[in-house]
């Protein structure tokens, strides 16, 4: 019965037309800018925007959000095909490059345009039940609440948007997976920037498929090309995972996956599978402990809006404890093998020990 509660719930809330994504230059001068770079295997649809279609082309953009001021951190309001500036994320500008070239030189403009310890690219995944706006105010919202340093960039695959689009965003994702490799090897040629491939949700499995695909053309391609990867409520089987993490020859370190046992869309996402748990809500990590990957456990935080499904952006308490960490960015990001990422008011539980260890960190909210 929860679960569908909970299904009803989102079915009422994507009444209103979320595929829209009105461009309002005002309100460049109402919020904080933020620039995202975007990559879309997106189509474009009658009223000239990017849809739910899938197109054989990944268009390359730049999207200037406008973050509202006064909003409560860890909260996104889109105001869907109605913003308003001065409450809602709105994008404020969009230009297309036309071609992978001045796409790489802007992209490489920007990230020389950085400090030199900071000359970095975040490539955020989204997940499932996104629409082409949702995916760059996201980024947006956790570059700014998260304080993420570097150049941001964010992938948006064609989901329908849509809670009752699930069977087709699972298609749609695999259709995204050579979309998302050519993005990555642009990336990668400009400037050589370390990249930080973090995903959320069904995006995690897309990820997975995508270095997957890219180790069997290239072994050993992920370890050379990617500094970090993390997961976020990956909503990806146990099992799929452990078989696409096998075909990683050198896995990033680290390589973190973020989960929590409360999250009600993979109670519901396990359930249609006759499965007990996803990786983004096991119950322990005994089933992936000889792999080497840190999971963080973030049971204890809330993020209602999201049934806790994105806790690492939604739980205002989670995102105070992340950027009080002054030892964060190293952690997750230049962490030696074996690395425990502590975060402060937190308690270490220690898995299994099996051919190699993985951590469970158990953070509480205080």
């Amino acid at each position: 019965m929860r679960a569908l509660l909970l299904v009803l719930i989102l079915a009422l809330a994507s009444c209103s037309d979320r595929t829209a994504a009105p461009i309002i230059p005002s309100a460049l001068d109402i919020g904080t800018n933020r620039t995202v770079f975007v990559g879309t295997t997106r189509g474009i649809n009658g009223a000239g925007e990017y849809g739910i279609g899938r197109s054989k082309t990944l268009n390359l953009l730049q999207a200037t959000v406008s973050i509202p001021p006064g909003r409560a951190l860890g909260s996104v309001s889109d105001g869907q095909d109605r913003p308003k500036p001065d409450r809602d994320f709105v994008i404020a500008g969009l230009d297309h490059f036309p071609s992978d070239q001045s796409f790489r030189a802007s992209l490489e403009a920007d990230i020389l345009a950085q400090p030199h310890d900071q000359r970095e690219v975040t490539l955020f995944v989204h997940g499932f039940n996104n629409s082409f706006s949702d995916s760059a105010f996201r980024l947006a919202q956790l570059t700014e609440d998260l304080e993420i340093p570097g150049t941001h960039v964010t992938y948006s695959w064609p989901s329908r948007g849509n809670p009752l689009g699930y069977e087709y965003d699972q298609d749609s994702a695999l259709f995204a997976r050579d979309g998302l490799a050519d993005l990555l090897r642009l990336i990668r040629s400009a400037g050589q920037p370390d990249i930080i491939l973090v995903a959320h949700s069904m995006g995690s499995a897309l990820v997975m498929e995508t270095l997957r695909q890219l180790e069997i053309a290239e072994p050993g391609w992920t370890g050379r090309n990617i500094n970090a990867v993390i997961l976020l409520s990956p909503d990806i089987n146990v099992d799929v995972f452990r078989s696409q993490f096998s075909r990683i020859e050198k896995a990033p370190d680290p390589f973190v996956v973020m989960v929590s046992r409360k999250d009600a869309i993979l109670r519901v996402s396990s359930r249609l599978r006759g499965e007990k748990s996803q990786l983004g809500n096991i119950q322990n990590a005994d089933a992936v402990a000889d792999l080497p990957i840190t999971v963080v456990d973030v049971t204890a935080f809330t993020d209602r809006k999201s049934g806790n499904h994105f806790v690492a952006g939604g739980s205002p308490a989670l995102i105070q404890l992340l950027r009080r960490s002054s030892d964060l960015d190293r952690e997750f990001l230049r962490g030696r093998p074996g690395t425990v990422l502590t975060i402060p008011g937190a308690r270490r539980v220690r898995a299994p020990v099996r051919q190699t260890q993985t951590d469970i960190v158990t953070s509480e909210a205080r």
